[in-house]
C-alpha cells in the first residue's frame, strides 16, 4: 500500500519545486548555523577568555537539543502542521539569535543559544526535510534528486555563513554579526514558509488536501513514540550513528581554533569554505547516486571516509593537507546528511521516515554533545589536540561493523518474509484446489437429459 502511495505525486510540479526551494532555504539557514559554529567559537573564545571546554559545551548543547529535539517534532509534525511548526520554529530561532547578541555573559549562552536555538532548529528543520516523504507530495521517481537538491542547501549555508561571519566579525563584535545574521536569516526563513504553505495548499484538479491535517483524518495509525525501539535493526542502526557522532562535530567545532593556535595557520575562512563547498557537492552527488545505488552502501563508504579522515588530521601539518582534510571530510559528513532520511526509506516504510528520523535524532544528539566537548576538555588539560582526534576516529570506525550487521539484518528479514510469502500463496493455491475438488464430489455434474424443468439435477 506504501509503495502505491508514492508511486506518483497528486501535487503539481510548481508545488514540488516549491517543496524543494523551501527545503533547500531552511536547510541553508539552519546547517548553515550549525556548521559555523567554530567560526563563532573562535570569537567568542578571543572576546571572553572563557575555557575551550565551557565554550564547546555551549555549542554541543545546542547540537543535543536540536538533534533530540527531531523525536518529538518527528512525532508531532502531523498533528502541528508542516507549515504551522517551522513558522513558530523561525519565530524562535530569531527571537534567541537576538537574544544571544545581548547575553550578558558566555552561561547566559547556555538557555538562549543551547536551549531555545536548539528546539527552534529542530522545528524547523524537521519538517522541512521529511515533507518531502509524505504520500503524494514528490513522485517516487523524483524522490532521491529532491532530496539531494534540497540537501544541497545545507552545503551552500555552511560557505556562505561561515564566510559571512568571518567577514562580519572582522568589521563588527560577535555581537554585532549575530544581529546582522538574524535579519539576514529571517527573510531566508519567511520565503521558505510561504513556499512551504504554497506547495501544501489545496490541489486545484483534484479538490483533496494535500497537507498533514488530511492524512490524520484518514485513519491512519499513528505508533507509539518509543514503539520502534523495540525493533533489533533500528536500535543497531541508532547504535551506529551514536558512535559514527562521537567524531562527526568535532572538526566542526575544533578545527579553525586548532589550525590557528597548533599549526599557526590563519586560513579559518578558507578552511570552513572547503567544508560547506565540500558538503553542497556532496549532497547532490549523493542525492543523485541514490538512485542508482542503495543508500545503504554509500553511507557505509561515508562511515569509512569519516573515520579514516579524522585518525589522519594529527598528521597535517602544513596549510595544503588542511585544505585536503577539509575537502575529503566536508565531503563525507555532507554525504551523511542526505543519506540518513534515504537510508530510512530504504530500511523501514516510507510512512515512518518523520518518525524513524526523528527518533535517530537522540543517539546523534548525545554522539554530538559527548564528542566535541570530550575533546574540548582534552585540549585543556593536555594543551594538545592529537590523542582526542585519534580516539574520535577510532570511535567512528567502530561504527562500520555495528551497520553491516544492521543491513545484513534487513537483507535477512527480506528472504524469509519473501519465502514465507511464496509458502503461502502455494498453501492456499493448494487449499482452493482442495476445495473445488471437494465440490465436484459432493455436487455432482448432471448432463442435459438429467435437468428438471426448474434447471436442476434430479437426485
Amino acid at each position: 500500500m506504501p509503495e502505491m502511495q508514492n508511486a506518483g505525486s497528486v501535487l503539481s510540479g510548481l508545488q514540488q519545486a516549491c517543496l524543494v526551494v523551501a527545503s533547500f532555504l531552511v536547510q541553508v539557514v539552519v546547517l548553515g548555523l550549525f556548521y559555523s559554529y567554530g567560526t563563532l567559537f573562535a570569537a567568542l573564545k578571543a572576546d571572553t577568555g572563557d575555557a575551550a571546554s565551557t565554550l564547546a559545551l555551549v555549542g554541543s548543547i545546542r547540537d543535543f537539543v536540536f538533534a533530540s529535539g527531531a523525536a518529538p517534532a518527528g512525532f508531532l509534525v502531523q498533528r502541528v502542521g508542516f507549515v504551522r511548526m517551522p513558522a513558530i520554529g523561525s519565530a524562535l530561532l530569531l527571537l534567541s539569535m537576538l537574544a544571544d547578541s545581548y547575553a550578558p555573559s558566555s552561561y547566559f549562552l547556555f538557555i538562549t543559544c543551547s536551549l531555545v536555538g536548539g528546539v527552534a532548529m529542530a522545528m524547523i528543520f524537521t519538517p522541512a526535510l521529511t515533507v518531502l516523504y509524505g504520500p503524494g507530495h514528490i513522485s517516487r521517481s523524483f524522490l532521491p534528486v529532491a532530496v539531494g537538491l534540497a540537501s544541497s542547501g545545507g552545503g551552500l549555508g555552511t560557505v556562505v555563513v561561515n564566510l559571512g561571519l568571518d567577514l562580519l566579525l572582522e568589521s563588527f563584535s560577535w555581537r554585532g554579526a549575530l544581529r546582522i545574521c538574524c535579519g539576514a536569516f529571517g527573510l531566508l526563513l519567511l520565503v521558505s514558509v510561504v513556499a512551504l504553505w504554497y506547495g501544501l495548499r489545496r490541489h486545484k484538479k483534484s479538490g483533496d488536501s494535500t497537507t498533514d491535517y488530511q492524512e490524520l483524518r484518514s485513519g491512519t495509525h499513528v505508533r507509539d513514540f518509543f514503539q520502534p525501539f523495540g525493533e533489533f535493526q533500528f536500535l543497531l542502526l541508532n547504535a551506529a550513528l551514536f558512535l559514527y557522532c562521537i567524531g562527526f562535530m568535532v572538526p566542526y567545532t575544533h578545527l579553525v581554533y586548532y589550525a590557528a593556535n597548533e599549526r599557526g595557520l590563519d586560513i579559518s575562512g578558507e578552511l570552513t569554505s572547503l567544508l560547506g563547498g565540500a558538503g553542497a557537492a556532496a549532497r547532490l552527488c549523493f542525492g543523485l547516486f541514490s538512485a542508482f545505488v542503495r543508500p545503504s552502501r554509500l553511507f557505509l563508504v561515508v562511515l569509512l571516509v569519516t573515520g579514516a579522515s579524522l585518525i589522519c588530521l594529527p598528521f597535517c601539518d602544513d596549510a595544503a593537507e588542511l585544505k585536503a582534510f577539509s575537502a575529503i571530510y566536508g565531503f563525507s559528513s555532507g554525504g551523511r546528511v542526505v543519506l540518513l532520511s534515504l537510508l530510512l526509506n530504504e530500511l523501514f516504510d516510507a510512512q515512518r521516515v518523520a518518525h524513524l528520523y526523528g527518533l535517530a535524532g537522540i543517539p546523534i544528539a548525545v554522539g554530538t554533545l559527548l564528542g566535541p566537548t570530550f575533546v574540548g576538555k582534552v585540549y585543556d588539560l593536555t594543551g594538545h589536540y592529537d590523542g582526542a582526534f585519534f580516539a574520535a576516529g577510532g570511535i567512528v570506525l567502530l561504527a562500520v561493523p555495528v551497520f553491516c550487521l544492521a543491513a545484513f539484518c534487513r537483507r535477512s528479514i527480506e528472504r524469509p518474509s519473501t519465502s514465507r510469502a511464496a509458502d503461502r500463496s502455494c498453501s492456499e493455491a493448494m487449499k482452493d484446489s482442495e476445495k473445488a475438488d471437494h465440490r465436484d464430489q459432493v455436487v455432482p455434474a448432471c448432463d442435459a437429459s438429467e435437468e428438471s424443468p426448474h434447471g436442476k439435477c434430479k437426485l
